[in-house]
């Protein structure tokens, strides 16, 4: 149940505040303002005194997660890891709890379990079925990391579309107009199963967009493969054995290794010959050699910002649904 602690957090004031406006303390002064705001974080928290709470009641500051990512992979994948990072860090900041988590694709779980919570954390793309079963037992969903639009959920994205056309362009003031593009596509994810390949990236679509506003067209070189080393090294194969490009984008740092290996398997050099940029600035990245120009994204910020979307939807009771883009950072080494 949410308490005085929560309450007091969630207001912004001390909990012996809380209390004594909960208890009707006439002889505590208070401002309106902030008697009002109290009360009702109480009553949309679902406060109930603990000599009368009951074991049925709906706790609205657990919050449950949905997770397209294995917790396998997401202990090996630091981008996912540390939006998870951020979710936790911000739950415990609000005094929020983790209650239930999904990991996709499952049969252990049962959706009427998220009618339990205060909201719903979708980490990853789902089929839109599946987030409407979702959105039966409970109306406030927040999604991280999927760039489509939704009527009545709110979404978190990164900027990669717009830092794709900064790549790009700045790929063509170094003078580059040969320039290839190896990414991979979206899964989309159901209680069940996962649909692979089912989502076109939004780097993929804006590499496309710019190659044609900039006249380049017949130089797009577009090949979609696994979001790996290995993935990556076949296409860039190919890449090499059609009209070799002065510079290669990936949308992934493990990408961006594949892309290495093979052009220096070739006797060429970067960026000398053949240019490199990537997404994700992975660890390793900055020891490559030479070191690799990547686009870092805020993780941890796009967790925390969930959170944040959580609080607006329980304390401040907003229906509207939005849309946040959190920008990442262009890091330039030495493989432009």
């Amino acid at each position: 149940m949410a308490n005085i602690r929560n309450i007091a957090k969630l207001s912004g004031v001390s909990k012996a505040t809380v209390s004594r406006i909960l208890n009707q303390d006439e002889s505590f002064s208070v401002s309106d303002t902030t008697r009002k705001r109290v009360l009702e974080t109480a009553r949309r928290l679902n406060y109930i005194p603990a000599s009368n709470a009951s074991k049925d009641s709906v706790e609205r500051l657990h919050l449950g997660i949905v997770n397209c990512v294995s917790a396998e992979d997401e202990l090996k994948d630091p981008y996912f890891r540390e939006i998870k990072i951020g979710i936790e860090e911000q739950a415990e900041l609000w005094g929020m709890m983790l209650f239930k988590e999904i990991h996709l694709p499952s049969y252990d779980y049962d959706l009427k379990d998220l009618s339990l919570c205060g909201a719903v954390i979708v980490i990853g793309t789902l089929t839109e079925a599946f987030l409407a079963n979702i959105y039966h037992y409970n109306h406030n969903i927040i999604i991280i990391d999927d760039s489509r639009h939704f009527l009545n959920y709110d979404v978190i994205h990164n900027d990669f579309d717009q830092q794709t056309q900064n790549v790009l362009d700045l790929m063509k003031s170094k003078g580059h107009q040969k320039i290839a593009f190896i990414g991979g596509r979206k899964n989309l994810s159901d209680n069940k199963s996962i649909k692979h390949n089912e989502l076109l990236d939004v780097r993929e679509q804006s590499y496309l967009n710019w190659m044609k506003l900039n006249d380049l067209e017949k130089y797009i070189n577009v090949q979609v493969t696994q979001w790996t080393a290995e993935g990556a090294m076949k296409a860039t194969k190919k890449i090499l054995a059609l009209d070799r490009p002065t510079a290669i984008l990936t949308a992934s740092d493990p990408q961006a290794i594949g892309v290495y290996r093979i052009i220096q398997e070739f006797g060429l050099s970067i960026p000398k010959d053949i240019a490199v940029v990537s997404f994700d600035d992975i660890e390793m990245a900055q020891y490559l050699y030479p070191s690799l120009t990547t686009v870092k994204p805020a993780a941890k910020i796009m967790g925390k910002e969930a959170i944040n979307l959580v609080r607006e939807r329980l304390v401040d009771n907003r229906k509207v649904s939005l849309e946040i883009t959190v920008n990442s950072n262009l890091i330039i080494r030495e493989s432009l």
